[in-house]
């Protein structure tokens, strides 16, 4: 084996490294957002959920994602509609400033989409 090969490799390792370092600077971590939830927000608000980056195995760490994900939309239109104690997940009424933060949240929000379940009204039945 000459000198070339291991030159050869530290290059292509290196290269590889740099790569991924401007992959991960281009936005490869900011949250995804589903169309619908950007046509719905044109229109005024939109019920949607919250995918949070972290384990979805400790739920403390859950919860305090949850915690500071809302402690962050404060002073947005934002509305919680639910907590999920075993999923990293919020189900939030979000307005135009409240999209705007959570897509700026690239340490905690992986997907913003669209919450198609029905409403239920008052009485526990599908509103329709």
């Amino acid at each position: 084996m000459t000198w070339a090969s291991p030159v050869l490799m530290l290059l292509v390792a290196l290269a590889g490294v740099a790569a991924a370092g401007a992959w991960s600077a281009s936005g490869a971590d900011d949250p995804v957002i589903d169309p619908d939830v950007r046509a719905a927000i044109r229109a005024g608000t939109a019920r949607v959920l919250v995918d949070l980056r972290v384990a979805a195995t400790d739920p403390s760490a859950i919860g305090s994602a949850q915690d500071e994900t809302l402690r962050r939309l404060a002073g947005t239109g934002a509305r919680l509609a639910r907590r999920f104690s075993s999923a990293p997940l919020l189900a939030l009424e979000i307005d135009a400033p409240a999209l705007s933060r959570l897509e700026a949240m690239r340490d905690l929000v992986t997907r913003v989409r669209a919450d198609r379940i029905t409403p239920l009204d008052e009485e526990g039945a599908p509103r329709r």
